[in-house]
């Protein structure tokens, strides 16, 4: 499907290719190719499931490639399973874009951390300041639109 709305642009169609494959049986070196990864909604359909792909994408993605993936928010988390900020440790939170409208998936933005420094003293992995509170601009591609409410993430580290 996504293929099919680019190729009436050519140069987009010649920058973009698209594939699908099991995420788990796609190695680190083909996914270090990559800027960005999409995410589906429907793959994990049990947390445990989700964190498991998200947790092979933080070792095995590039530092500093984006992540884009679907949630939940509200009543629409009894369709999907619902992934916070917290969930996504390995990568800096950049927006978490909530719908307003008849939109069911809220969209997460994030950045794969660089190399890891582990932290001696709390055994919760690599540690960094989110963009927010490292008062960067953060990556919000969808800032012009009305339909979509930007959800501030306030207490994310890397």
């Amino acid at each position: 499907m996504a293929s099919k709305l680019i190729e009436s642009h050519p140069d987009l169609s010649k920058r973009m290719a698209f594939y699908t494959n099991d995420i788990m049986d796609v190695s680190g070196a083909a996914l270090r190719d990559y800027d960005v990864v999409f995410l589906a909604a429907l793959v994990g359909m049990e947390i445990e499931e989700k964190m498991n792909v998200i947790e092979h994408l933080a070792k095995n993605m590039a530092p500093g490639a984006i992540l884009m993936l679907r949630s939940a928010h509200g009543a629409r988390a009894f369709l999907y399973p619902v992934v916070e900020p917290r969930h996504l440790r390995g990568f800096e939170v950049l927006s978490v874009l909530h719908p307003t409208d008849d939109v069911i998936n809220s969209v997460v933005v994030a950045r794969r951390c660089p190399t890891p420094v582990h932290s001696v003293d709390q055994g919760f992995g690599p540690l960094m300041l989110c963009s927010k509170c490292a008062e960067i601009q953060s990556f919000n591609p969808l800032s012009q639109m009305n339909l979509i409410e930007e959800l501030a993430v306030e207490e994310h580290l890397c």
